[in-house]
């Protein structure tokens, strides 16, 4: 397992959980559930946030791992 985290989400600054790292942030960045949720009400296709973002449930997502 990878390490994980403390991550501030990357759109709105608020506490986005405990993930491993995606290559495509900065170091401490990831994404929150609610803005994921914005970015497909927007139009935002799934291989686009995974480009972004990572892995829902590896580098985001619902519930945080354990450190």
């Amino acid at each position: 397992m990878k390490t994980v985290h403390r991550m501030s989400c990357c759109c709105c600054g608020e506490y986005a959980g405990r993930w491993e790292q995606h290559w495509n942030r900065d170091t401490g960045y990831g994404i929150c559930v609610s803005c994921v949720d914005w970015q497909r009400g927007r139009g935002t296709s799934e291989t686009e946030i995974a480009d972004l973002y990572g892995k829902e449930g590896v580098n985001w997502g619902k519930e945080s791992q354990d450190a």
